[in-house]
């Protein structure tokens, strides 16, 4: 039996990773039902003399409305609920590949199906009547209907590679680019983890290249979900290290940029056993967390990518690097922690000093958490280091 506070963690993870997909599906529905009117339309607009009060324009347009907006559920639902996770260890065109092909299917069926039932109530008879069967059939041999499978096959297409991006981006990024978001550069407050698998060079040489980079995907793949669940945003992986971001709203909620580490440390302890019985030795991490202001925009010609710069991630850089020297396995800066709002009896925040980071002038005052701290940690709240 696990324990109540771990079930109930585990049911918030599960709950979040569940309206992430029902967000991801409603804007499938959306956009599918959408082009599923647009279609129709754009079939009628090439026929002269067509009227919007003619009843059989009217059921055309409702017919593939319907059917796209039944077909968005279903096939939508099937892509994010259970293709999207079965193929998250093959290859990006393998996954689209077979993704595209199933939900094109799917949608096809669904069609051919909203289009019987619609005909057996016109009418007037069951959906299995030799007639009705017989005018369903006969969709096959009709020009208009290849293209139907056509267009909704590159709608599929078009919809997985847009989860795919997202997957890339983020939450939300893409809609972001489409509008314009980060074409020109702007300013956002934003809060920073730097992650870093503490003694990789000498897991690197104990495990040489292949298995090493094995071991690093593994590792980063583990820690997605405490990322997720807590509503961050990759930034970017460099090497042994990984870059969290959360907007400052989703950060200080529930204290989501601390309980992500902690998520993230738990995990990673109850899967040491796995890591020693394939690569020998278990990841061990250390954390730097600082907020403050950034600036945001699109970078690069040829490989473009959405970047953030300033002087918050040069900060919370050297706030990482100093966790060994104070044996911590968190650091946090002040100005941060006065943002938070920690559930009570959950977290205990302890001063670690007031230091001058390499390559800083300003001081920078550092905090910890009891729960990060390691057994010979000996810092004193009153020394300084520079």
């Amino acid at each position: 039996f696990l324990h109540p506070r771990r079930k109930s963690l585990m049911k918030e993870q599960y709950t979040r990773r569940f309206r992430l997909k029902l967000n991801q599906l409603f804007w499938i529905i959306v956009w599918w039902t959408l082009l599923g009117a647009l279609d129709a339309l754009g079939v009628y607009s090439l026929s002269a003399g067509w009227s919007v009060h003619d009843p059989g324009v009217v059921r055309f347009v409702l017919f593939n409305t319907l059917s796209a907006f039944f077909s968005s559920i279903i096939s939508g639902g099937f892509l994010v609920f259970f293709l999207r996770d079965r193929f998250t260890m093959k290859s990006f065109g393998f996954a689209l590949l077979i993704s595209s092909f199933v939900i094109s299917v799917l949608n096809f069926g669904v069609f051919l199906l909203t289009h019987g039932v619609l005909l057996s109530i016109r009418y007037g008879q069951n959906g299995l009547d030799p007639e009705v069967l017989a005018r369903s059939t006969s969709l096959f041999d009709q020009p208009f209907y290849i293209k139907i499978l056509i267009f909704w096959s590159i709608v599929a297409f078009i919809t997985t590679i847009a989860l795919h991006v997202n997957e890339k981006y983020g939450q939300g990024v893409l809609i972001k680019m489409l509008l314009g978001h980060y074409h020109r550069p702007r300013e956002e407050e934003r809060i920073f983890m730097f992650v870093d698998i503490k003694g990789s060079t000498a897991i690197a040489e104990q495990l040489g290249h292949v298995q090493f980079f094995n071991f690093l995907n593994d590792f980063f793949r583990d820690v997605t979900n405490p990322i997720v669940d807590t509503a961050g945003e990759i930034y970017q992986y460099v090497g042994d290290e990984i870059v969290i971001s959360w907007d400052m709203k989703r950060g200080l909620k529930n204290a989501n940029c601390i309980r992500c580490f902690f998520r993230m440390q738990e995990l990673i302890l109850r899967r040491s056993g796995f890591y020693r019985d394939k690569y020998g030795v278990a990841p061990e991490f250390k954390a730097g967390l600082h907020c403050g202001v950034v600036t945001t925009g699109e970078i690069g010609v040829i490989k473009k990518d959405i970047v953030f710069s300033g002087d918050t991630m040069n900060t919370t850089a050297r706030i990482q690097a100093v966790c060994n020297k104070f044996r911590v396995r968190m650091l946090l800066s002040k100005n941060l922690l006065e943002k938070l709002d920690l559930p009570p009896l959950q977290y205990h925040p302890k001063r670690v000093g007031v230091f001058e980071l390499k390559g800083k002038k300003q001081l920078v005052e550092l905090y910890t958490f009891e729960e990060a701290m390691e057994p010979r940690y000996v810092g004193d709240g009153g020394i300084s280091a520079t």
